[in-house]
């Protein structure tokens, strides 16, 4: 998608060594670092985290604007009810990651390790999720415009009350995955894939 890039001026990014988490953080590339506080009610804009882990800190109340994220650890990050715009998230672990009723607009998810997630009731406008794993991850009541998933693994996910008209679902894996009839309307699967759906609602092929 052409509009996910985060849009950081790279002449204002300056090297820091440690995190100021008491205010807004803007504008700093931070590169092998462990947060070690409770994160609430700031918001990043424009910083490049390389190696960064958020993973033993509570996170509240925070929005990302015009980030990225190379190779760090977002693992049980409660995101839910933010706004998430405009960032990149290369080889990242984002196991547990919660987006619950948040706003994820133009954003990339690249070689990520995502099982579990927890996306219902999020607007998605514009994402795209390249070589993924989303195994046992939920989409339930996600009104999304431009879903793109290129090469994910799908498994035993559910997306129960989330149309899928016009999602590609036919590079990923979705063996498992729980979803209504109705919500596969319009959505592009390959012929093995069409089999696995045909048998998962009951139905049994015979061939003369």
């Amino acid at each position: 998608m052409k509009n996910t890039k985060p849009k950081i001026n790279m002449k204002y990014i300056e090297e820091k060594d440690t995190i100021d988490i008491e205010e807004n953080v803007e504008y700093i590339r931070i590169s092998n670092y462990e947060i070690k506080e409770n994160i609430k009610g700031i918001e990043f804009n424009s910083c490049i985290f390389e190696k960064v882990d958020f993973s033993k800190v509570k996170v509240e109340k925070v929005d990302f604007i015009d980030c990225i994220f190379n190779k760090c650890d977002l693992s049980n990050i409660d995101l839910s009810e933010r706004l998430i715009l405009r960032c990149e998230f290369n080889d990242c672990k984002l196991i547990g990651a919660k987006f619950v009723s948040t706003s994820l607009q133009n954003l990339l998810f690249h070689n990520c390790l995502m099982n579990y997630s927890n996306f219902n009731n999020s607007r998605i406008k514009e994402v795209e999720f390249n070589n993924t794993k989303l195994k046992d991850s939920t989409f339930i009541e996600v009104n999304h415009n431009k879903l793109e998933f290129n090469s994910c693994d799908l498994e035993n996910s559910e997306l129960f009350k989330t149309k899928l008209k016009d999602v590609d679902l036919s590079t990923s894996t979705i063996e498992g995955i729980l979803v209504n009839t109705n919500d596969l309307r319009g959505c592009y699967v390959n012929s093995y894939q069409a089999t696995l759906l045909i048998r998962g609602f009951g139905i049994n092929i015979k061939d003369e």
